[in-house]
């Protein structure tokens, strides 16, 4: 990436903060493009891991490299499609769930918040089923990139 010349003439003193802002202007310049390529071949590399990767008992996905793969300091085997679970509530079943069972004060406070702690304590004292704080409590399934070495 050639730049163009934007120097001060040689009459005009240069502030010593200006080379050092043009340094960080190139780099940030330079790291939106490294970023956007790394972005494309991180999509497309999670493209076939899940394609043909190898699932583990945790539903990550693998693929293992033919051979080592040294980089700076690290050494990659494999790369890793990291399977990842977020349990969230499910307003809608809980506020159903919670009228049907004469609970819905105390799980739904005045202000309409879902208080999940609650519905662990009206599980507890047996007011709400196991299978209904499932249907409440809905896994959201994510998965991140990663080189594993």
């Amino acid at each position: 990436m050639s730049e163009p010349d934007q120097s001060a003439p040689s009459h005009v003193p240069v502030d010593p903060v200006v080379p050092r802002f043009r340094e960080w202007a190139i780099l940030r310049a330079q790291y939106a493009d490294v970023s956007k390529r790394m972005n494309l071949l991180r999509d497309s590399i999670n493209r076939d891991v899940e394609a043909r990767g190898v699932r583990d008992h945790k539903g990550n996905q693998f693929i293992d490299l033919p051979f080592p793969l040294t980089v700076g300091d690290t050494t990659y085997s494999r790369i890793k499609r990291e399977r990842r679970v977020t349990v969230i509530a499910d307003d809608d079943a809980a506020e159903r769930i919670t009228r049907a069972h004469g609970c819905y004060d105390r799980a739904f406070p005045p202000v309409r918040v879902l208080d999940p702690e609650e519905l662990y304590v009206l599980h507890q004292e047996g007011r709400l089923g196991q299978e209904e704080l499932d249907e409440i409590f809905q896994p959201r399934e994510t998965f991140a990139f990663k080189g594993v070495s």
